[in-house]
């Protein structure tokens, strides 16, 4: 049978001939049809299944209706024989027509062979029976008065009939799968209109598009959006309180930074799923909250914020000689550390329900990435137009622009000027050559030697045919180092010009070695050193920003360290032209390396010979086969120097490990040291201060029994030391991870520090048995301010080397260079006063009156200087000028 050609034959206003002719004949009286009186048309379908007449009954626990209604899984049966069911029809009063069945009158049906029922009743294979016309079937609902509910749906009233999602109007009118007629079509197009007419219409489409964005629940399904930009400024408060920077000065800064970089990270977490996005979330809180912890831990530590390389680069070295400090580190910073993962513990515990991660629309995605980049525009617009615009570009430097900018900042910057360069650092001012020599003539040069004693013995230039490179250069920073190099005044030779020629040198870098340490009573040696040597009694060892590796870079090269820990590691494969090691051993010096610490200790084992010493040797390289394991300085100097005395001329380099914090009571330095340190400094200090005096008895009694053994050899006079500090004792201040309760370097010093330049004050010993014997005259003292970074050009003007002036940062001090000292974060000093770059302050000296033209002036040297600085490494400028087979 074709059910479908039947239901085709059946949709409303094309019902077959046979169907009409037959409907006509029945009594009108029973039917009214055509009467003008609109009667109730039943239509019912079944799916081969009819029951015309009255009487009741149940099969198969199906339910029956009153009245004859039955919507039945999609079937209908219509009052009194009525019936259409899937493509089957059934007549009205027991007249029932169904593709390939017979319909009798008189309320009888017989369909395909099943029952025949009595009168209005029919049984259909256990399927419908309805009393009054109603059935129930298949367990489904038949509502009273031709109302029927089945499978959950909803009949209209009396006669009226949806079946399976298909709704039968009043009156004749059905909706068969989806179809509407007309009159519902209007009636559902009016509905829409008026909904459509009386829906209010958005201010704007932005409007409209924001409201769309917001959840159903409302604002709680916004908060995640603004978990970032909330966390990050409460990270950089909580850096800005804990490292002791001010918490209220520069804060716009990184509020702006960090809310633009949290609306950032919004925009990660809310393309993917949920999961997805709750997981990203918990990896940047934890992730960045570390980073926050780290730095937190290092500023405790060093006093400074260093790089995420320069952590990285120092990081095994630390975690391998030094654990005990970082598990102290860790214990005593354990508040902290709870403080910068509180977001993360908080997010995974509640976040989940009170802080739900969600995934937004692409479009609006793109709109918060948008606003973070205004953000971000509006940040570094107030950065670069507001009175910190020199450390944000020309002037960058990790740990000011830490201070300044928020750690999220300056970590952003750093990574960007170490991948692309900073062009705006780059940028080497050619400075007024007249205007530097009226100044250089005004300003000459304060040592106790006399200018009238300055001998015209030429210059400390070489003849590198600048002009002719400057013509032939391609690149363009070459060429801008060529023009400034030839820009330079270079420093005239003087009579200490080769006063140690030929002589050997013993270069000592002692750790965290202070001048306060120096006395006549306690140590009779250093003592000796600095009276009747070279006295620098205004000398500076900067910070740098890093430990012990700036310390040893600045001293040996002459140059600024820029990157921290990091600067001495891009060493590695360059030409160190200049170091006092190179340019001995271009003079067939003997030469060795030494440390008493582990050799691979900053990567020393790679980085140290580069510095002209044909063998370095540390703890697990060769030093304990001569010291045996953890030497004091002492025992270094006096093992190794049998090792090299009768290879003369010599030149050695020693990295001490002795004054190395922590300082604590039980420790063997003490034991040994702090009773005679108490009784010839008469309990003027405090105990921890009084135990780092005792670590650095070490030295003191290292350096008498060096120059005993130099002069028991005769060739004490024939030798030159030359010893400062890699940087003041930061193992003293008021800090959790060496365990100090108290600021023992104020105990040390006598005074509190408040600047860079009383924090790192310091002296260089410059000592010969010559000073003290036929070339006495020459010790002198150099009240100037000087620093680590004159120590190589004084010593080559000293060793009568072939070295060229201007290629150097620092300045040989006993010619008429005008005196400067600089520090890497563009803070300066010179003999008229002193600059701080934190605050943008110029102080002179007592009864020195100076213009603004001339701090302006100085302020351009110091950047050229530390620019020039950065550039010789980076882009390897001495072997450009000289070549790799120096």
């Amino acid at each position: 049978m074709n059910t479908d050609n039947d239901s085709r034959s059946r949709r409303p206003g094309r019902e077959p001939d046979s169907y009409f002719h037959f409907q006509m004949d029945i009594d009108s009286s029973s039917k009214r049809y055509g009467t003008g009186t609109a009667q109730r048309t039943e239509k019912r379908r079944s799916t081969d299944k009819t029951a015309p007449k009255s009487g009741a009954e149940r099969s198969a626990g199906r339910e029956t209706a009153r009245t004859g209604t039955v919507r039945s899984a999609g079937r209908e049966t219509a009052r009194k024989g009525t019936e259409r069911s899937a493509g089957r029809e059934t007549a009205r009063t027991g007249t029932g027509r169904s593709t390939g069945r017979e319909a009798e009158r008189t309320g009888t049906v017989r369909s395909a062979g099943r029952e025949t029922a009595r009168t209005g009743t029919v049984r259909s294979t256990g399927r419908e029976a309805a009393r009054t016309g109603a059935v129930r079937s298949t367990g489904r609902e038949a509502a009273r008065t031709g109302t029927e509910c089945s499978s959950g749906r909803k009949t209209a009233r009396t006669g009226a009939v949806r079946s399976a999602g298909r709704e039968a109007a009043r009156t004749g009118t059905v909706r068969n799968h989806g179809r509407a007629d007309a009159e519902a079509r209007r009636t559902a197009a009016r509905r829409r209109g008026s909904q459509s007419g009386a829906a209010k219409q958005p201010v704007n489409r932005l409007t409209a598009f924001l409201t769309a964005q917001i959840p159903k629940s409302g604002i709680k399904g916004m908060t995640h959006l603004i978990l970032f930009p909330v966390v990050f400024v409460y990270f950089e408060l909580i850096l800005r309180i804990y490292g002791g920077n001010g918490v209220f000065k520069n804060l716009i800064y990184p509020v702006l930074f960090g809310i633009a970089f949290g609306l950032f990270c919004s925009c990660i977490t809310s393309v993917f799923s949920r999961k997805i996005n709750r997981v990203i979330s918990m990896v940047l809180l934890y992730g960045i909250g570390l980073l926050f912890i780290i730095e937190c831990l290092i500023k405790d530590s060093y006093q400074v914020y260093m790089t995420f390389g320069a952590i990285m680069t120092g990081a095994g070295g630390v975690m391998g000689g030094f654990a005990s400090e970082l598990f102290g580190a860790i214990l005593h910073g354990i508040p902290v550390i709870l403080l910068f993962l509180l977001p993360g513990i908080l997010y995974t515990a509640f976040g989940k329900k009170r802080i739900p991660a969600r995934r937004y629309r692409l479009s609006f995605v793109l709109l918060l990435l948008i606003c973070s980049f205004f953000m971000t525009g509006i940040s570094v617009f107030a950065a670069t137009h507001g009175g910190s615009k020199e450390k944000y570009k020309s002037q960058f430097e990790f740990n000011t622009a830490t201070q300044s900018f928020g750690l999220i900042t300056s970590m952003r910057l750093s990574g960007k000027y170490s991948l692309f360069g900073n062009e705006n650092a780059s940028a080497l001012i050619v400075e007024n050559e007249a205007a530097l020599e009226a100044n250089g003539d005004a300003a000459a040069s304060d040592t106790d030697t006399a200018e009238s004693e300055m001998i015209d013995l030429g210059d400390n230039v070489m003849d590198l045919n600048l002009e002719t490179r400057i013509a032939q250069d391609t690149d363009e920073t070459i060429k801008s180092m060529d023009t400034y190099v030839n820009s330079q005044i270079p420093s005239n030779k003087n009579k200490y010009t080769g006063l140690f020629e030929g002589k050997n040198l013993i270069l000592i870098c002692a750790e965290a070695f202070s001048d306060s340490v120096i006395s006549k009573e306690l140590t009779p040696t250093l003592y000796r050193l600095v009276h009747n040597g070279i006295y620098f009694s205004n000398y500076y060892q900067p910070t740098w920003g890093g430990s012990t590796s700036t310390g040893e870079y600045s001293f040996l090269t002459g140059l600024v360290p820029l990157d921290g820990v990091e600067t001495m590691q891009e060493t590695q494969g360059k030409n160190l032209y200049f170091t006092m090691g190179s340019q001995l051993e271009r003079l067939n010096y003997f030469s060795r390396c030494y440390h008493n610490g582990e050799y691979d200790f900053y990567s020393r084992q790679l980085t140290h010979e580069n510095f002209g010493y044909e063998q370095f040797l540390g703890l697990g390289n060769g030093l304990e086969d001569i010291t045996g394991w953890w030497p004091t300085d002492g025992v270094m100097f006096d093992k190794t120097m049998d090792t090299y005395m009768n290879q003369q001329p010599f030149s050695i380099y020693y990295m001490t490990i002795s004054g190395h914090c922590t300082y604590k009571a039980d420790d063997s330095r003490v034991t040994n040291n702090l009773k005679t340190v108490l009784d010839l400094t008469g309990g003027k200090y405090k105990d921890t201060t009084n135990y780092y005096l005792s670590y650095q008895m070490e030295l003191e009694y290292g350096l008498r029994t060096m120059i005993e053994k130099l002069e028991a050899a005769g060739i004490a006079d024939d030798t030159v030391i030359c010893l400062t500090s890699d940087h003041y004792p930061y193992g003293l201040e008021n800090t959790s991870t060496f365990g100090n309760s108290d600021d023992y370097v104020t105990d040390l010093y006598g005074y509190k520090y408040t600047n860079s330049w009383e924090q790192d004050h310091n002296t260089w010993i410059l000592w010969s048995g010559c000073l003290e014997n036929e070339n006495k005259d020459m010790a002198c003292e150099i009240s100037e301010p000087t620093y680590s970074l004159d120590i190589v050009p004084t010593l080559s003007n000293l060793f009568g080397l072939t070295y060229d002036s201007r290629l150097l940062v620092g300045r040989d001090v006993f010619s008429d260079t005008e005196p400067l000292v600089l520090w890497n974060n563009y803070s300066w000093m010179t003999d008229k006063g002193r600059y701080n770059s934190a605050t943008g302050v110029f102080e002179p000296e007592t009864g020195v009156t100076v213009d603004d033209a001339y701090v302006e002036r100085i302020k351009t040297i110091v950047s050229n200087k530390i620019t020039f600085s950065d550039q010789i490494l980076k882009k390897d400028y001495y072997n450009v000028l000289f070549g790799s087979s120096y």
